[in-house]
């Protein structure tokens, strides 16, 4: 039997003890469904070493067999979900699939941390089949997303096919194209923030994932939230809107202040970025 790896792959240091506990619940599930697990791929600030045991998601790309089902697939991404809410990493909802809050988050792309992908899929490197994104959601996914989650992989059980996963070079178009995707995400945040409590973490997770982009277009990788922060602090002038992202990370509350100071700020950071950089960026690059 496939044993899980004890270790990420950015740092080096032991997978935390509960990352640990809810992969080892995961690879049971699979076992249950009969979904016939190929590898497991942990990805973000839990294989970087900046997992918090309060605020992070464990981000995981779970790979099965190629003559799976949508079908299984879709029963497996249910059970997970689950799974993640028994082991905290999910808050327990109990609007149904297709209300207000559920549409929006599918929009903003809020809480989804766990992908069920082919082999097939998985080394195509085609992001819609491994994020399993819809025609119109794929439009306005750019080449950041998909290099980033690759950059930081690390798996964790089963066979290790990551290095095997091509990703194409990051043009300047897509630092201007996810500027346009998250500046969409936190006009939804600010529209929502009368009706949805979660809307001011909408306009989080947009400014935490222009951070990921814009400093991976720099390095190469990304790292943790609060390394990227003091990064561009340093590198453009004083913002106090990424100050009190980390404080709401802390200490959530509604904030509309927060929500409409995310547009300078993410337009700022990928002003800068596009300005900066040469590219086309190559796969794989660090500086």
């Amino acid at each position: 039997m496939t044993t899980l790896s004890t270790s990420d792959a950015a740092s080096g240091a032991p997978l935390p003890a509960r990352v640990r506990t809810y992969i080892e619940a995961l690879v049971r599930t699979c076992a249950q469904d009969r979904a016939q697990l190929v590898s497991v791929v942990l990805f973000g600030s839990a294989a970087k070493g900046g997992f918090s045991q309060d605020v992070s998601d464990v981000d995981l790309i779970i790979v099965v067999a190629d003559d799976a089902s949508r079908a299984i697939r879709r029963r497996l991404s249910e059970d997970v979900a689950q799974l993640e809410a028994v082991h905290g990493l999910r808050p327990v909802s109990t609007e149904p699939p297709g209300g207000l809050r559920a549409r929006v988050e599918r929009a903003v792309g809020h809480g989804f941390s766990c992908f069920v992908c082919t082999r097939r899929d998985l080394i195509s490197g085609d992001v819609a089949r491994v994020l399993d994104l819809r025609p119109l959601e794929t439009l306005f996914v750019d080449r950041i997303i998909f290099a980033g989650i690759v950059a930081s992989a690390v798996t964790v059980w089963g066979e290790d096919l990551v290095p095997r996963v091509p990703v194409p070079s990051v043009r300047r178009f897509d630092v201007f194209k996810a500027l346009f995707g998250f500046s969409c995400q936190v006009f939804l945040s600010a529209m929502t923030i009368p009706v949805l409590p979660d809307a001011t973490k909408y306009a989080m997770g947009a400014l935490k994932h222009s951070l990921h982009s814009c400093y991976f277009c720099y390095h190469g990788r990304t790292a943790a939230l609060e390394e990227e922060v003091n990064f561009f602090q340093r590198r453009l002038r004083a913002s106090r809107t990424l100050v009190d992202l980390l404080a709401l990370r802390g200490e959530y509350h509604r904030s509309f202040a927060f929500v409409i100071g995310c547009l300078p700020a993410l337009a700022r950071l990928h002003l800068r970025t596009a300005l900066d950089n040469r590219f086309p960026l190559a796969a794989g690059r660090s500086r």
